[in-house]
């Protein structure tokens, strides 16, 4: 059995092909196993599994795998499994081999900003602390681990580690105040905000209602796709393969897609894009291509082109850069359904702009354009289908999407051979440029020297001139006309120019592998999303680029700030981490919105983001969720994440509420393996980690049980255990409880038992009795 877990293979193109249904098993494995031996030597069966591991467990032993079954790690995010008929590969996911996907671990947006002492916390029964880091606290002769949390007047609260799934990340405005322990005020400022959120929640509803019941044609797959596929000069990334997965099901489906891809810049995004526009142009629809400026409309056309004009698929392109007359032309091509695919900036959003039979919108760069000119395009046809691309998207995009009105896709894993690009933060000095440009053009490499106003370029283009004479620069920026810009950038992608002297122009999508050095003067004037885009300009080839960020002058507070959580993300990836830490330092207000500013400054974005969630959730079902209890456990049992197992205090932090944030109970060993990236032996270090897990598994059971609290007194070796209800139990249940032991007995407001506490006895005679008080 273990020799079927492997990492996924499949070919770059397996998924290009119309995705049929698979069977759906739901734990029936008898059923699963006859399936299996319909198939022939020439087909390939993939189990995409969030816990391989539990998958391995649950499977009986008397059903073998024949050898064309491979098991796969970290892929299981695709909802729902198909088959690929071009190469006799059939995919099943957790959906199709459990009967439900929902209950699996899903990364909330939450984990997504990493935690740091002295960050504001939200404590949903108490209100917003600052994180006072971990601490230890001797509690029934076992050392235990808390998340101390400060609060107002020196009020101190201790969280024990399981209990950090009620801690959320507090993004909203820079400095909120806290809040008293004593106080009832938190209760009131969640009540206000509830109330709020119900009348968000209907909005929204009704604005995605309408492209809900759309009911729309499934798109087919065409032969010719695989041929576009086969010239993407990359292999897919496992994201990618996962995205594309994502994109198909949807267009196969009776409903209009709504998706927002998630990927650092270079990550490709733009080619799924492609992918999905050629289907839709194969399946007699137009597509529309949304860019932010005309410099990088003008690169998506031109990709656009290259991979997809030779298979006849006419592209139009609208932008300043074109004359009134060209415009016209296209326009009047585009209402007659002659142009396929248009591709433009805002000017796609004018009124004369018609369409013959629009399918599909694809918008990049999503942050950059507002709601209602977003929602202008949606409502030109409600069956239109949407993707929408981005990189640093605004932290409302990523609640939509978790909140489930839209489906999120996230590319984590960087293209093979990406290298990460190297950061220097220092003073201006001539030194320092001159080095970074000679050692650039030592190489044959070209340079992006960007500043942060038009009126900073000729000062910028005279020192350059006076280091290097024979330099060939170009000058670009928004007061230079389209036409102007245009030539200047086919100049440098020609290799005409060595070095482009521009303003924030060029911070969105292009793509220039050869230009692999990046210098920013004045660091300090451009906001953090805007230099994360920046830093994205180099780095899209296999060399390794640099990016030079300079100040002339001390840094603000804030600016100093910003300057280091750039520097965090110098990993491959960290744009989702950055949008989060962006609304940190500039307050909801700023990307938010007035609407929502006071309710997110009040609560905090990710409990916002939940309780948004849940009042859709409510409205949807008529019913209301109930609260998760906060179950308080006294038992001898000592859990816990050593430095010996994870030394760094911070990636603690964080594995504690990745853990904490598990809602299904089975999921806990498997996850927490595939965190720390190995099976867990009985040595101390991995035993305390998994005496962890057997704390957070029974909490779990309790909350599902409404228990307030689970205790444990002991003498020796024999244990009294007792329970207590959030509220008075079914006698069904309880009738449960003492028919499978007799010993459970009540004794005022609680439940009592003895039993052993030898070799760890009590844990799955404790399990099953709280197991037995769900409903």
């Amino acid at each position: 059995m273990p020799g079927h877990q492997r990492q996924l293979t499949i070919r770059p193109t397996a998924t290009n092909k119309l995705f049929n249904p698979v069977p759906l098993f739901a734990k029936q494995w008898l059923e699963f196993s006859r399936w299996l031996q319909t198939k022939n030597t020439e087909e390939k069966v993939i189990l995409l599994s969030a816990a391989p591991y539990r998958l391995l467990k649950n499977l009986p032993a008397d059903i073998p795998l024949p050898a064309m079954v491979e098991i796969t790690a970290g892929a299981a995010e695709c909802l729902t499994g198909f088959t690929d008929k071009a190469s006799q590969t059939h995919y099943l996911t957790d959906h199709e081999l459990y009967g439900s996907s929902r209950k699996f671990y899903r990364r909330s947006l939450a984990s997504y900003a990493k935690l740091r002492t002295g960050d504001y916390l939200v404590h949903i029964d108490h209100g917003i602390g600052r994180f006072g880091g971990l601490t230890e606290k001797i509690q029934d002769g076992n050392p235990r681990e808390y998340f101390l949390i400060e609060y107002a007047a020196s009020d101190k609260l201790f969280v024990p580690i399981e209990h950090t799934d009620r801690l959320s990340h507090y993004l909203g405005s820079p400095h909120p105040p806290l809040e008293r322990l004593s106080s009832a005020h938190w209760f009131g400022v969640q009540k206000k905000v509830k109330a709020e959120t119900a009348i968000l929640a209907r909005e929204l509803l009704n604005l995605y209602a309408k492209r809900h019941v759309a009911q729309i044609k499934p798109w087919q797959s065409f032969p010719e796709e695989e041929l576009i596929a086969s010239t993407f000069a990359y292999p897919l990334t496992p994201d990618q393969l996962k995205t594309w997965a994502e994109i198909g099901a949807d267009l196969s489906g009776h409903q209009p897609m709504d998706r927002l891809i998630c990927g650092d810049v270079g990550f490709g995004k733009t080619e799924l894009a492609i992918r999905a526009s050629a289907r839709a142009v194969f399946n007699g629809c137009q597509v529309a291509v949304l860019a932010p400026t005309t410099i990088l409309a003008q690169q998506h056309f031109d990709t656009f082109s290259a991979r997809l004009s030779s298979y006849g698929i006419k592209i139009g392109l609208v932008s300043r850069a074109q004359t009134t007359s060209s415009i016209k032309q296209t326009l009047a091509a585009l209402t007659s359904g002659k142009i396929d695919l248009i591709i433009g900036t805002h000017r796609l959003l004018t009124d004369d702009v018609k369409f013959n039979h629009l399918g599909l919108l694809i918008i990049d760069e999503e942050q950059r354009f507002g709601v209602k000119q977003k929602e202008k395009l949606r409502a030109l046809k409600p069956s239109v289908h949407v993707l929408a691309l981005s990189a640093t998207p605004i932290p409302r995009t990523l609640n939509l999407a978790v909140s489930s009105l839209r489906d999120l896709s996230i590319i984590l894993s960087p293209p093979v051979g990406r290298q990460a690009v190297k950061m220097i933060f220092s003073s201006r000095h001539e030194d320092i440029i001159k080095q970074a440009i000679s050692h650039e053009l030592d190489r044959h490499g070209q340079i992006f020297y960007l500043v942060p106003r038009v009126k900073d370029l000729p000062a910028a283009a005279s020192v350059l001139k006076n280091i290097f004479p024979k330099l060939k620069i170009g000058i670009v920026h928004g007061q230079k006309s389209p036409q102007q810009v245009a030539a200047t950038m086919r100049a440098f992608d020609n290799g005409e120019l060595e070095l482009l002297l521009a303003t924030s122009i060029i911070e969105n999508g292009l793509d220039l592998p050869n230009v692999n050095t990046l210098i920013v003067e004045n660091t300090q004037k451009f906001g953090l999303a805007d230099l994360y885009q920046l830093k994205g300009r180099v780095g899209r080839g296999l060399v390794q680029a640099y990016a030079y960020f300079l100040t002339t002058s001390k840094p603000t507070a804030v600016s100093e700030k910003r300057l280091e959580a750039l520097a965090q993300t110098e990993e491959l990836g960290g744009g989702l981490s950055l949008a989060l830490r962006d609304l940190e330092l500039r307050g909801a207000g700023a990307i938010l919105g007035y609407q929502q500013h006071g309710q997110v400054s009040a609560v905090g974005l990710h409990l916002y983001g939940q309780m948004l969630a849940d009042a859709i959730a409510e409205q949807r079902s008529g019913q209301q969720l109930p609260n998760i209890p906060e179950v308080r456990l006294t038992l001898p049992l000592e859990g816990r994440i050593l430095p010996e197992l994870v030394p760094a205090e911070e990636a603690r932090i964080n594995l504690y509420q990745r853990l904490a944030s598990i809602r299904e109970p089975s999921e806990l060993l498997s996850t927490a393996q595939e965190l720390i990236g190995r099976p867990l032996n009985e040595d101390k270090t991995d035993r305390l980690f998994k005496n962890l897990l057997t704390l957070l598994e029974i909490k779990l059971l309790a909350e599902v049980a409404r228990l307030q609290e689970v205790t444990c007194w002991h003498q020796e070796q024999q244990g009294k255990f007792s329970i207590r209800f959030l509220e008075t139990p079914a006698p069904e249940l309880i009738e449960r409880l003492t028919e499978f032991d007799d010993n459970w007995h009540k004794v005022e407001s609680t439940w009592q038992a003895e039993h052993p506490l030898a070799a760890g006895a009590w844990i799955p005679w404790l399990k099953q009795s709280l197991k037995l008080l769900q409903n």
